[in-house]
């Protein structure tokens, strides 16, 4: 690789590692491992990457390994000696004495690449869930990795090019992160869970070394919600380790407040700098979003001695925020609200904090999205004649009638489904040609959003809903140079809501019932027993027809021109400005501009 591109990478992610810099050249200048830092453990020169093993062995790693108490005591009664207080030097040592079998024992997240110095091997791996990101672009004789799609396009010198079928897949439902191919042709995910060796002749073979448990019959499921608490509990204490400062989020919903709780239940015994809860809120319209009130009364019942600020914010952002999110994100998201998540970060941030603790995947692992799980469930019940179950679900506060039958829209026979997308707003903004030409693609679609309730609930899971969840929360807290931890996305609390049938999970009651049975003695009842909460950021998501984007209708990126109409797109915005799907050729455009204007 030439000198220039690697510094072009390199600075493409000095922004996920503000701390610290290094780089290292293997196999006689063909092996080439670079890493930016940000300091979490061991702060001082002892962590710094590349780091080098006893054995020669190198590694690049993003990410912590909460239990490297635990594994560190194991290995040293192993015979291995330590030289830093650094996870990364645990990794190292993990690796020369399991092999490949150390990452089974990590608990933690993940990506990384290994030199074995004895094997000449180039071992590569994420965690379990992917919660931190690993792209790859590839061709013969050649291999880039790297923690964000704007790096392996500076590394590569390939010029960027938009992948169509992920680009209808975005512009027809919103989805980005359903598959391991992204938006940029040739780039794509290494897989969660992955564990692929390059042999030194540059051969990859493909595995994993994680796979998730099917779920358990409903009676034994029942019992293992009982252990939810304790895993929680052990899964917060876990990520509450830091040589650095540390805050939580805080919203009025029982995601995060379960997390409060246990903040709360084991505040004596922190040792990392806690600086309290962060809240997010509105002032100047938006007060009826407003969490902050609930948020403080959650504190208040589960840890009072802590420290709580609030974030307030215009509801509508501006067009610069917009744009700083979308940079920080790389490819186009699927609704505007968590450019609030970048906000909050910044806030928590600017206070002194480098490590957040968050109740993301809670709603993916726990089935808390009723809008898209309870017309499902109801579609299922009718199509098997279960009509009392169907009713149940019909009946419940949680469904509204157009959500269910919206759901019944993808099993009517393509040539009506087609017509009846082609009218809907968001679709009547793209071009003829693009929209006809995609229609296989629309079929495979309709396939996808016809899965039954258990298969949805195992996909959104292990993949598209929670992956798109994670990319949001990694990059809007690294933008501004934090961590950002949840205890749900814990190995141990993902396998136990794996366990769980989707039925046990959803019914007209609600979504999340295991976790408001578990969280029921801990939590105020109003949190228990409330609607889902609508989320942070759900106030900027209708604020789509306020954005100034006169701009970028005049003169649309060059790219787009086969994809999207731009004048139909500019009389859709101010017929509709409110409708939330309008964002997605919104976005679409901007996220062009952007790698037209400042990509590499």
């Amino acid at each position: 690789m030439e000198p220039h591109r690697l510094d072009l990478a390199m600075a493409c992610v000095a922004h996920r590692g503000p701390d610290g810099e290094g780089r290292v050249s293997r196999r006689h200048g063909r092996l080439i491992m670079g890493h930016r830092r940000l300091s979490i453990f061991d702060p001082g020169a002892g962590g710094h990457q590349p780091m080098l093993g006893p054995s020669g062995d190198c590694l690049v790693f993003n990410g912590c390994i909460y239990n490297y108490l635990e594994l560190r005591s194991e290995l040293i009664a192993l015979g291995h000696g330590f030289r830093t207080g650094s996870d990364t030097e645990v990794v190292l040592a993990a690796w020369r004495e399991w092999g490949e079998a150390a990452f089974s024992r990590f608990n933690g997240t993940w990506a990384l690449a290994l030199h074995d110095a004895a094997s000449d091997r180039l071992v590569i791996s994420r965690d379990r869930l992917g919660v931190r990101p690993l792209y790859m672009f590839r061709q013969p004789g050649r291999m880039i990795l790297a923690s964000e799609i704007r790096a392996v396009v500076a590394a590569s010198g390939q010029p960027v090019r938009v992948d169509a079928v992920q680009a209808f897949d975005f512009l027809s439902l919103g989805l980005s992160d359903h598959q391991d191919r992204t938006m940029v042709d040739g780039i794509t995910q290494v897989p969660a869970g992955a564990l692929w060796v390059e042999d030194s002749q540059g051969a990859l073979t493909r595995r994993r070394y994680h796979d998730w448990p099917e779920p358990l019959p409903a009676p034994e499921a029942a019992q293992a919600i009982k252990h939810l608490p304790r895993l929680l509990t052990s899964a917060t204490g876990l990520r509450l380790r830091a040589h650095v400062p540390v805050a939580a989020q805080l919203s009025g919903g029982m995601d995060s407040g379960a997390v409060a709780w246990a903040i709360g239940s084991q505040a004596q015994s922190m040792t990392a700098p806690f600086l309290g809860f962060f809240s997010y809120g509105y002032d100047r319209g938006g007060e009826e979003y407003n969490e902050i009130q609930a948020a403080r009364q959650t504190r208040d019942h589960v840890a009072a001695a802590a420290s709580f600020h609030e974030v307030r914010v215009d509801p509508t952002p501006s067009l610069d925020d917009i744009e700083a999110f979308l940079a920080a994100q790389e490819v186009p998201v699927s609704t505007p609200s968590p450019v609030a998540g970048l906000r909050l970060y910044r806030a928590m941030r600017k206070a002194g904090a480098v490590v957040a603790l968050t109740g993301d995947g809670s709603d993916e692992l726990f089935a808390g999205y009723t809008r898209r799980y309870l017309p499902v469930a109801w579609r299922d019940a009718v199509r098997s004649g279960a009509l009392a179950e169907g009713w149940d679900y019909w009946s419940s506060p949680e469904l509204h009638w157009r959500d269910g039958l919206a759901r019944l829209v993808w099993s009517l026979p393509f040539p009506a489904l087609s017509a009846l997308m082609a009218r809907r707003t968001h679709m009547a903004v793209l071009t003829d040609d693009f929209r006809l030409s995609h229609d296989d693609r629309l079929r495979d679609l309709a396939v996808r959003q016809s899965l039954p309730l258990a298969e949805l609930g195992r996909v959104d899971a292990q993949g598209g809903a929670l992956s798109q969840i994670l990319r949001y929360a990694d990059r809007n807290a690294m933008a501004v140079g934090m961590e950002s931890r949840s205890p749900f996305l814990d190995y141990r609390v993902a396998e136990l809501a794996m366990r769980l049938p989707m039925t046990l999970k959803v019914s007209g009651r609600g979504g999340k019932l295991p976790l408001r049975d578990a969280m029921a003695p801990f939590l105020p009842p109003r949190v228990i027993g409330g609607a889902k909460n609508r989320g942070l950021g759900h106030a900027e998501q209708f604020r789509v027809g306020s954005l100034d984007l006169g701009d970028l209708l005049a003169e649309p990126p060059k790219a787009a021109s086969e994809m999207i109409n731009a004048g139909r797109l500019a009389r859709a915005l101010r017929q509709h400005p409110s409708d939330p799907r309008l964002w997605w050729p919104v976005c679409f455009l901007l996220w062009l501009r952007q790698v037209e204007r400042q990509w590499p």
